[in-house]
């Protein structure tokens, strides 16, 4: 069983060659697209609109032979099914819009930073649709990635239509917006793509860029260090290794993916904490697979959440390229906002049964066992902040929140843990403090 290789046999939908090119000379290629593919194509009406954020860029810097492709089985989706003795005739509107994105960073309740990038929306319909058919554009798009509510995704069909997965995955890759609208017939009528006018601005700041600064320190890293934290994601794999339960095995392939990913995207960044992040989330995840031996998909998220958390990395990335389950923990840790939010009323399901509700991957079972390892490893790396009300305050939080918590829902001995950590970076603190007071 494989949770993140689903998609790897599609690497064109997910890896980008991003060129600029002109909107004039992207309708040509989309007309050229279409000769290619039908005798007697549909003929495009293009139209530049004027709204409330003014007229749309005259460039695109994006993947031009995804953006086509995509564009061109809209075209023909829309109109390629008309009955008519001559070519249909497609209209495309182009619009000014702007897509905005959310660091997923809700730890103390703060507003968390947003992103926004500018963007084309593309409303592609029959030249027959009145104004009033066609979707409505707006000004602002959000980070539309949601999980899906669970009786929602049950009553959703199985999807067949493999045409209409591809140019969806095409534009998740984009970090866009797709929306279709249906007639009672079940053709489509009209599309609208979002996409950025710039795809490149957005991958750098998602993937590549840490913006929380402040969360990192900035020491260097000595060739020792180096050697050391190498070793750790070295002793990290062999013991993920070790540990994969039979009845759902780890996939060795995708832990060797993320660690490579952690060590890509985090660089030699320091969390507040003094470790290195890449060396930090591997902490937090060997605690996890500790608590949870037979349950991959929470050390998977637990990796991921700290990539999303303290580099950007979109959600829509990870819904792309991960299994769902890996996705909706990873999304709900996410969501805590503070820290009450983790005695979450679905626990009392697992009181008394917890082995079972592993087996069954209760969603918030898995976030409780993320945050929880995520603090008692901060805890224990106490003496490497350098701001030590911060590390108080945690300590004081955890005696009062997360013990409690955890005693109620999980093994006593995490319980322990935690309190043991925590008194012992209260002690510190006190120590500290009397240092410097001397």
């Amino acid at each position: 069983m494989s949770f993140f290789t689903r998609k790897e046999k599609a690497k064109d939908h997910a890896l980008l060659q991003p060129i600029q090119i002109t909107l004039d000379q992207l309708v040509h290629e989309i007309e050229f697209a279409l000769l290619q593919e039908v005798f007697d194509p549909p003929r495009l009406l293009v139209e530049k609109i004027d709204g409330p954020s003014g007229a749309p860029s005259s460039y695109m810097v994006c993947d031009i032979h995804q953006v086509v492709y995509m564009l061109a089985q809209a075209v023909l989706r829309v109109g390629g099914k008309l009955d008519s003795p001559s070519a249909p005739i497609v209209r495309i509107q182009l619009h000014k819009t702007s897509l905005q994105f959310e660091q997923a960073d809700a730890i103390d309740g703060s507003t968390p930073p947003s992103m926004r990038f500018q963007a084309i929306a593309f409303v592609i319909g029959q030249s027959t649709l009145a104004a009033k058919d066609l979707p409505l554009v707006k000004t602002l798009y959000h980070d539309f990635m949601h999980v899906i509510d669970p009786q929602e995704k049950k009553e959703m069909p199985p999807s067949i239509d493999l045409q209409q997965d591809t140019i969806s995955s095409m534009v998740r890759a984009h970090y866009g917006y797709i929306y279709i609208t249906y007639p009672v017939d079940g053709t489509e009528k009209a599309v609208l793509l979002v996409l950025p006018t710039d795809v490149t601005a957005i991958r750098d700041k998602m993937t590549v860029k840490l913006p929380l600064d402040c969360l990192s320190a900035e020491a260097p890293v000595t060739p020792e260090e180096q050697a050391d934290s190498m070793m750790v994601l070295m002793q990290f794999h062999d013991y993920v290794c070790k540990s994969s339960h039979g009845s759902d095995p780890i996939d060795i392939g995708a832990i060797s993916g993320l660690l490579l990913l952690l060590r890509q995207h985090f660089g030699f960044k320091r969390h507040a904490s003094s470790q290195l992040f890449y060396v930090r989330a591997v902490g937090i995840a060997e605690l996890v697979l500790e608590w949870v031996f037979h349950s991959p998909k929470v050390v998977y998220a637990a990796l991921l959440y700290e990539l999303v958390r303290h580099t950007c990395l979109p959600l829509s990335y990870i819904k792309e390229h991960y299994n769902l389950g890996v996705y909706a923990f990873v999304l709900n840790v996410i969501g805590v906002d503070k820290r009450q939010d983790l005695d979450h009323p679905s626990l009392l399901y697992v009181q008394n049964r917890l082995k079972e509700a592993i087996k069954e991957e209760h969603v918030q079972l898995s976030v409780l066992f993320i945050k929880l390892a995520e603090r008692l490893y901060d805890l224990r790396h106490a003496a490497g902040y350098a701001y030590l009300p911060e590390v108080a305050h945690m300590a004081r939080e955890t005696l009062a929140i997360d013990v409690p918590i955890a005693h109620t829902y999980l093994d006593p001995a995490i319980g322990a843990a935690l309190e043991e950590a925590a008194k012992a970076a209260l002690a510190l603190c006190k120590s500290k403090a009397k240092e410097q007071d001397n």
